[in-house]
């Protein structure tokens, strides 16, 4: 397994001893290599989420319709639960039950998990291993 790592994606999570190689997906940020039309995982940090729950909103809902026509995607975010619910400085425009009532939402209407990690490296291993899952039970059913 090859994963595949969006050309947009700013800072790449690291695998260890998993090749990655660098492309353009045209959903998510992280796919398997010869799968990138049929599963995808977006990364979001912390920050990220807000901004693309406020300003962003429109987009990331474009984005997450993108990830729903796939036969599995999943949205990973860099921080638990309760540290998503500190608002960063620099967004006005929301608060936090949007922000956790809009993720649900989507999740449930769109069928796409989300996980919440509490660092980089907890969030490369849930990547890696939903990507090794989905190779695992759907693979091969082409």
């Amino acid at each position: 397994m090859i994963i595949a790592v969006d050309t947009r994606e700013q800072l790449p999570l690291k695998f260890d001893g998993i090749e990655t190689q660098v492309m353009t997906l045209k959903s998510g940020d992280y796919s398997i290599v010869g799968y990138q039309d049929r599963v995808a995982i977006e990364r979001k940090s912390h920050s990220d989420c807000w901004s693309s729950m406020s300003n962003g909103r429109s987009r990331f809902e474009r984005c997450i319709k993108r990830l729903a026509a796939l036969d599995r995607a999943a949205i990973v975010i860099e921080c638990s639960l309760d540290e998503l619910c500190i608002r960063p400085s620099q967004i006005q425009r929301t608060n936090v039950a949007s922000v956790i009532g809009g993720l649900i939402s989507w999740s449930c209407q769109f069928q796409i998990p989300i996980f919440f990690c509490p660092n980089r490296d907890y969030a490369a291993r849930v990547v890696l291993r939903y990507l090794a899952s989905y190779i695992k039970h759907r693979g091969g059913q082409r």
